[in-house]
């Protein structure tokens, strides 16, 4: 009942703001020839989503010609409180712009004014941001607020530090936005075990390093005790600024692939993926590198190879116990073996030999024979590449 009435309220509303919103719906359709504007809103609930969607939208209107204007509106409750006012501070955002965007939908005949959130599944492959070369841009008192936090941690001015995203399924089964609404379990391919990566947060810290394992909600606490290493999932200042800052500021992000690590790609971070699947959607558009998990056919033990994840580059838990093949999480000595290769590739202490070289035109050469390859990937960052340390260890990978 009280669902009823809210939806008959939201009607009535909706009625009452047509009044003076249908005849503007008309006037914006009637000056086209002239003057095109676009209306949308995002999609909001998730910040991977939210993050990428809103930066690559702000990217691209810089290009647009004077005559193409976009308008937005957001709901009531999104992901992040902080990453929303950068939004309102940048685009132009208001809350009337929503019975625009619904009567022009509802109307017939709007479908050149309607803005979606994303065209290409959040997916940069026009190359919107690093052809931009930046971002939304923090306040002095935010930028104040996040070092001040980092710097009761015992950080100082200049110091480097990592931010570690390692995804578990807590989150979505718990946030208030996602909770009770779905089965998140097609997504549990993409966990990984927070515990296997302490040689790696040990050996970043003890180059002097800080690693900030980060999260709005985590499983499991960390087990590594080290002044330089930080558990932020579990800290009591994390806030939502610092959900924002801490990726758009790190010198490196680790991720297993998740929604938060889209911060550090508008933000034009350097970004490891490991642990991460399928390979065929690797960030081909920005400055990031991948370490992917082992399948093997469960039939004969047999690991795939490159060409084989690539037929079979699911996006369910379900579809790959289906096919027969089992998903095995990188030892510890893998996760170090990536992290060192990446901190090596961005400190400039890496250099490449022919293998490399070759490894890295072969590697593409692959991705191509993809059918998917053509709607994933258009604009191929230089620094996007499978890892060298991970065709060592595998040389069965290209066969």
């Amino acid at each position: 009942m009280r669902n009823e009435k809210s939806r008959f309220f939201r009607l009535i509303v909706l009625l009452f703001n047509g009044i003076w919103s249908v005849p503007l719906v008309f006037i914006i359709r009637a000056i086209r020839p002239i003057v095109t504007i676009k209306i949308g809103t995002f999609f909001s609930t998730r910040i991977g989503h939210f993050v990428a969607d809103t930066a690559q939208q702000w990217a691209a209107n810089k290009k647009n010609p004077w005559n193409i204007i976009c308008l937005y509106w957001l709901p009531d409750n999104t992901c992040n409180i902080q990453w929303e006012k950068m939004v309102r501070r940048n685009l132009f955002v208001h809350s009337w712009v929503y019975y625009i965007d619904r009567w022009n939908r509802l109307l017939p005949g709007g479908e050149k004014h309607y803005l979606p959130s994303t065209c290409t599944g959040s997916l940069d492959i026009n190359g919107f941001l690093e052809n931009t070369g930046d971002s939304f841009s923090f306040l002095s008192n935010e930028e104040n607020d996040a070092k001040s936090w980092l710097r009761s941690k015992g950080w100082r001015e200049g110091n480097p530090f990592v931010c570690l995203m390692v995804r578990d399924s807590l989150y979505l089964n718990q946030d208030p936005l996602h909770s009770n609404k779905y089965d998140w379990s097609y997504h549990s391919y993409r966990n990984s075990d927070i515990h296997t990566y302490s040689l790696a947060i040990e050996w970043l810290a003890n180059n002097g390093v800080w690693v900030i394992r980060m999260g709005k909600i985590a499983s499991e606490r960390m087990l590594l005790s080290h002044p330089m290493v930080i558990d932020y999932a579990f800290d009591k200042g994390k806030s939502d600024l610092l959900d924002i800052w801490l990726f758009a500021n790190c010198n490196l992000c680790i991720s297993s692939g998740t929604g938060p690590d889209m911060i550090s790609d508008v933000y034009r971070r350097p970004t490891l993926f490991v642990n991460f699947i399928p390979v065929i959607r690797l960030f081909s558009w920005s400055h990031s590198f991948i370490y992917p998990k082992h399948l093997i056919w469960e039939s004969s033990g047999i690991y795939l190879t490159l060409s084989e994840h690539l037929d079979h580059s699911f996006v369910s838990t379900e579809e790959y116990r289906m096919a027969g093949i089992k998903i095995i999480n990188l030892l510890p000595d893998e996760i170090l073996n990536a992290v060192q290769e990446s901190w090596e590739r961005i400190t400039g202490i890496w250099i490449n030999d022919k293998d490399d070289t070759k490894d890295k035109e072969q590697f593409w050469a692959k991705l191509k024979t993809s059918p998917e390859y053509l709607e994933l990937h258009g604009f191929i960052h230089p620094e996007s590449r499978l890892l060298s340390s991970f065709l060592r260890d595998n040389k069965f990978f290209y066969k």
